[in-house]
This record gives structure tokens, C-alpha cells and sequence, in this order.
């Protein structure tokens, strides 16, 4: 399908006969959301309103969307809320066109997840209970030794250096890149390819974020984007949850310590996590936060991430990594 009014216009005829929802206006982009791996549109019928999703043609591409729409049910079933998927009038979740296919996803009117003592904790315990209830679930099996955030790469973190030395003095960036570097050293012995053996594995959500659990008044409205939902490494989950939500904001020890043992204690409800776990665990933290803030700051023009410059999350970094360092030593030894 190509964009514009025409599209729009076959995307709702397509609906109005694939779908029992009465009346359909036409749909509109959600210009907020993501679009980099497939459309997202919305569409108000007189059943309700929807987000429509629009995929190729592809049998892998499918097969996944339907480990999805699977995974969506049984996580709806077991306490878990999601935007539940809109079956057709053959029953069937996807209508498959010539090149391309769609689903109807229900709109759930929330908004992204703002942390607090509160949200993080129903988030931890929604984590917990994912993967509690998700640990044999059917899956496409993957390699679960291989994380999306195993190291950080080399050439991203050297341009976050290069421009932070512009920015500021070059002693003080050599000086925080010395001192996340040695983290990173150590880092990678913790994670090395013989000791994520040591790390239980199961079903994971791949990208738990605030983006992707929407609150309404106080509450978990829904877990939405399970497309790296897949067999995985449990530390994987947890270092997204720790690096988005409690680590990205703040390079305060109190406020750290805070946010991590909500999350920890709560998550910890549903699964315990093992002493190899707890010891890499900060680890795994970093890694994914240097990774993150090193890919993203270079696409700025202004250099600037969350309103700070690249020295000044190299000098955050620094310190993040520090208070990890030590996390991980009282995990390891006792404090």
C-alpha cells in the first residue's frame, strides 16, 4: 500500500468488509508512535476505536504476528492487561490482502508510564508475573545467550567521547571515559559467553519500557509491543526495566538505591533472582544504558539527550556506572 488519501480510503473499505464494526470513518496516522517497522493508524468505528497495523505479506512475518497475537491472549488471561487483538468476521486475527496484510488492535486510551514509587512497583510485579506465567509457553526457540545489548559498541561510544571533549574540557571527558571503560571491563568478564549459561532463561517482552506500559489514574492499562517477545535471558527484561526506569533520569545514590529495590523487591514477588544473576545483574545494566545514551545522542543535531549535553552524560554515565560498580561488589561479597 502506498500512503495518502487513497490508501486511507482502502484501508477502511478494507475494514468495513473484513470487520463486523458497523460504522468506519476514515482512518488517521498516529504521528506520535514509532512507524520505523510498520504503520500505525487509527480508526473510530461504531465498535469502538482501534489501531490498525499494516505488515507485508511475508510467512515469517505473519508466523511471528501470530506467536504475538498468542502470547497477547494468554497474557490477557492471566491477569496481565493488553490491547487485545480484533478478530475478523472469519474469526481469524490478520487479513491477508494480495502484497500486504493488517490487524485491528484495541485503542487503549492511557497514557506512557511516569515513574513513581507506585508505577514502579506494579510495573516490577508485571514484569514478575510475565515471567512467571510466560516460563513454558510455547515459543520460536532463539539463542538466548545472544542479548540486543550484549557490549557496547566501540565506534557508537567513541563519537559520544569525541563530542563530549567539543563540548567541554578534554581532561574531564578522557577522565569519565577512563572510569566507564574500566566498568565496561568488567562488565564484559561478568557477561561473558560461558557465564550467561549461568542465567535462567524463558519467555522475555525484549523491550520493557515506559513506552510500552500505558497507566490510567494510577493503574496498569496495558503492556503493548510484543514484537521481541521471543526466548531470552531473564537479566535481558530486567536491565531494560532498570536502565528505562530507574537509571535513565538520575545519578542520585538515594533516589537510585530507592527505585532499584522497588523494583527489585516487587519484581522479586513472582522470581527470585539467583546470586549469578544478582552479582551480573548491574552489569547488565550499564552495558544496555551506555549502549543506549551512546546511540542516541549522535542522532541530535545539538548533541543533546533528555535536555544534557554529551558531557554531561558522560559525566552521569560515569557516576552510574560507579554506583553500579559498588551495587554489584555487595551483591557479590555483602556489604
Amino acid at each position: 500500500m502506498t500512503e495518502g488519501s487513497n490508501a486511507l480510503e482502502i484501508l477502511a473499505d478494507v475494514i468495513r468488509r473484513y470487520y463486523d464494526v458497523g460504522d468506519v470513518a476514515l482512518p488517521y496516522y498516529l504521528h506520535k508512535a514509532h512507524q520505523h517497522r510498520h504503520r500505525k493508524l487509527v480508526v473510530e468505528t461504531s465498535a469502538g476505536k482501534f489501531l490498525i497495523k499494516t505488515y507485508k505479506r511475508d510467512p515469517v512475518i505473519l508466523d511471528t504476528l501470530r506467536f504475538q497475537h498468542r502470547l497477547s491472549s494468554h497474557l490477557d488471561q492471566n491477569g496481565i492487561p493488553v490491547a487485545r487483538i480484533k478478530s475478523g468476521k472469519d474469526g481469524k486475527n490478520i487479513v491477508e490482502l494480495d502484497t500486504w496484510a493488517l490487524e485491528l488492535q484495541q485503542f487503549v486510551q492511557a497514557e506512557p508510564m511516569e515513574v513513581s514509587a507506585e508505577t514502579l512497583a506494579i510495573s516490577a510485579a508485571a514484569l514478575g508475573r510475565f515471567h512467571h506465567i510466560c516460563h513454558e509457553f510455547p515459543r520460536p526457540q532463539r539463542d538466548t545467550r545472544m542479548w540486543r545489548f550484549s557490549e557496547v559498541p566501540r565506534a557508537a561510544f567513541g563519537k559520544l567521547y569525541e563530542i563530549a571533549k567539543q563540548q567541554g574540557s578534554e581532561a574531564d571527558a578522557t577522565k569519565c571515559c577512563n572510569q566507564i571503560a574500566l566498568f565496561l571491563r568488567d562488565a564484559a568478564n561478568e557477561l561473558n559467553w560461558e557465564a550467561r549459561n549461568k542465567f535462567e532463561t524463558g519467555l522475555i517482552h525484549g523491550d520493557w519500557h515506559g513506552g510500552n506500559l500505558l497507566f490510567r489514574n494510577g493503574e496498569l492499562a496495558a503492556v503493548v509491543d510484543l514484537e521481541f517477545a521471543g526466548d531470552g535471558c531473564y537479566l535481558e527484561d530486567m536491565s531494560y526495566a532498570i536502565s528505562n526506569l530507574c537509571i535513565r533520569t538520575t545519578d542520585n545514590p538515594a533516589r537510585l538505591l530507592k527505585r532499584v529495590n522497588i523494583l527489585l523487591d516487587n519484581y522479586q514477588t513472582f522470581r527470585a533472582l539467583s546470586h549469578h544473576e544478582q552479582v551480573a545483574l548491574p552489569y547488565a545494566v550499564g552495558v544496555k544504558h551506555v549502549t543506549t545514551v551512546s546511540y542516541q545522542i549522535v542522532q541530535f543535531k545539538n548533541a543533546q539527550l533528555a535536555g544534557l549535553s554529551a558531557m554531561e552524560w558522560m559525566s552521569r554515565l560515569a557516576q552510574q556506572c560507579a554506583w553500579l560498580a559498588t551495587r554489584a561488589r555487595h551483591a557479590r561479597y555483602g556489604k
